[in-house]
């Protein structure tokens, strides 16, 4: 069947299931934005910003078993991409990126043509491959070739550049030439699973880590089982939130360092560690001195699907390649009938100290206001919004300090109820997250808590959830400045002119110009705000005047990002 490298590209997209379109305009890709914008089969959504189209695929990998399309035009279009395609990147999630360039004979090398860019060199440090389609006929195999990358091993984005005569370009194609490839999911072998049952049952102080792999292999029952059965001390790495309920009896926080002092105890004093689908990065104090280091005799089992993460940020007793999922079900298969030696009344200092840290964050937020101030405190107002969030919502959490707070406070009940970027550590996310959600469960609230500061890098974005109807609540944390940057500023460096301080900036007036509806509330007003924006035709913003306020665990930025380096003032 003779057709076009557009219409072949849609037709692998439905092949796939792959439905969701976010992008802006761009001329040489044309023929896509026509197919895709007159097949109801697809979500396809202009955003404000390239970046935002980015954020909203990356949004899909997290939210579904599926993965998004991001697209803008050749150059700025491109590079303002680039953001988003990162976010995505640090945090292992499948997403195809598409760059259209100009006609090829004035590519590689460049004619100087109006925007041209590298986007092969822009891409290829960002994603898992990164090529340029140069003939027509190899189009197909190389669409198929990209989205099997993308969701195999370690998933991440990867790249597709489209000249525009080649996407114009007529080619035979038969769709069932290329047979699908299933993903692969290894499991250890049997000596190796043996091992790993040895070493836990003969624990004194094993600590579980679900990491954001569980997650993405579907095994969030099955880790779940797995606390069930040994009653070890269980944490969640950042994108693994909602994985462990947070009433488990040997629960002890979750999100690496702002699970609090009970997890970094845990961490810290564990004799075992088992984690699955857990890169070890900053987040996790294990092995980052000096604040951390590691512990001598401290035994641990990493299990990934990505042989090269095996040990990168930590000495491993054990490293497995396999998927978590099918190697939870060996395991647990192979526990049940076991006697654990595990040191109860470790567990019990260890569950101890978690609700002495969960104690004291909530006499924080007791005190309302911040020191010396009638300011709301972070604490008290995230609390707060912690009461109201239906159990069936969506929660996104986007910006610095209102991060921390957020992380703190908010329930997660599962993995896909709960979204956060923490790879790259991104501010911004936070609305075209929200829009992408509500866009996949128009019937579910969906919920996001952002700064005013993050709220400022996507804030556009309101226009797209007006325009297409996505009536997502935000609630925006308004504190007029960088919030993580004041102690940099004031305390560290004495210095008023920093940089951290912003204009108070009027969100509800801001959104109101997008069409959405728009309140500025007190902790007082908040819950009648709240329910009103519940029940609301329209996205509704709330904006909510706080003060910085110091976290218990703020110490982790210079203490393990920094190593503790030491900062001291630039006099002239």
């Amino acid at each position: 069947m003779t057709d076009t490298v557009s219409s072949i590209l849609l037709k692998i997209l439905k092949k796939h299931e792959i439905k969701n379109i976010f992008c802006l305009p761009a001329a040489q890709l044309a023929m896509v934005m026509d197919g895709a914008s007159r097949d109801p089969y697809f979500n396809y959504i202009t955003t404000r910003h390239e970046e935002a189209a980015g954020h909203m695929a990356h949004a899909i990998g997290k939210l579904t078993n599926s993965m998004g399309v991001c697209f803008g035009t050749v150059g700025p279009g491109a590079t303002n991409m680039l953001p988003g395609v990162a976010a995505a990147w640090a945090d292992n999630i499948p997403l195809l990126v598409l760059t259209p360039n100009n006609p090829s004979r004035t590519i590689d090398p460049g004619k100087d043509q109006l925007q041209q860019a590298d986007h092969i060199a822009l891409y290829k440090s960002i994603t898992k491959w990164s090529a340029t389609i140069r003939y027509a006929d190899r189009a197909a195999e190389l669409i198929e070739r990209a989205i099997h990358i993308a969701r195999s091993g370690r998933p991440g984005p990867v790249h597709l550049d489209i000249p525009v005569d080649i996407g114009v370009g007529a080619v035979e194609h038969i769709l069932s030439s290329i047979p699908s490839i299933d993903i692969p999911r290894p499991v250890p072998d049997t000596a190796a699973m043996n091992q790993v049952v040895d070493l836990l049952v003969n624990a004194s102080r094993p600590v579980l880590i679900a990491g954001g792999g569980v997650a993405r292999s579907n095994g969030v029952d099955e880790f779940r089982e797995l606390v069930d059965i040994t009653g070890f001390a269980a944490t969640a790495t950042m994108n693994g939130r909602g994985i462990i309920p947070d009433d488990y009896k040997s629960y002890t926080g979750c999100g690496g360092i702002l699970a609090g002092r009970g997890a970094v105890k845990a961490l810290q004093e564990a004799d075992v560690i088992l984690s699955v689908g857990c890169k070890f990065s900053s987040w996790i104090p294990v092995n980052k001195p000096p604040l951390y280091p590691m512990i001598e005799g401290q035994k641990i089992i990493q299990v990934d699907i990505d042989n090269e993460t095996l040990g990168r940020c930590v000495p491993l007793a054990m490293g497995l390649v396999a998927d978590a999922r099918e190697f939870l079900k060996l395991l647990n298969a192979s526990l049940k009938e076991k006697n654990f030696k595990n040191d109860q009344k470790w567990l019990k200092d260890v569950l101890s100290t978690h609700k002495k840290y969960r104690k004291e964050i909530n006499d924080i937020a007791d005190q309302n206001t911040t020191k010396d101030t009638n300011i709301l405190n972070e604490a008290a107002a995230a609390r707060a919004i912690s009461t109201l969030i239906p159990e069936d919502a969506i929660v996104v959490v986007d910006g610095g300090q209102t991060m921390e707070w957020g992380h703190s406070f908010f329930r997660a009940t599962h993995p896909k109820n709960y979204l956060f970027a923490p790879g790259m550590g991104h501010l911004g996310f936070g609305l075209p997250f929200a829009n992408a959600a509500k866009l996949l469960n128009p019937d579910r609230p969906v919920v996001l808590v952002t700064g005013d500061g993050a709220m400022c890098c996507t804030g556009q974005e309101l226009e797209t959830a007006a325009r297409c109807g996505l009536n997502v609540i935000t609630i925006v944390f308004n504190d007029s400045c960088w919030g993580m940057y004041r102690p940099f500023g004031e305390a560290l460096f004495d210095n008023k002119e920093f940089g951290q301080t912003l204009t108070n900036v009027k969100f509800a007036d801001l959104a109101k110009s997008y069409g959405c509806l728009g309140e500025e509330v007190t902790l007082e007003s908040l819950p009648d705000a709240f329910n009103r924006a519940l029940k609301a035709n329209r996205p509704v913003v709330l904006d909510l005047h706080v003060d910085f306020t110091e976290h218990p665990m703020d110490f982790f930025w210079l203490g393990v990002v920094f190593e503790n380096i030491q900062f001291s003032p630039v006099h002239p």
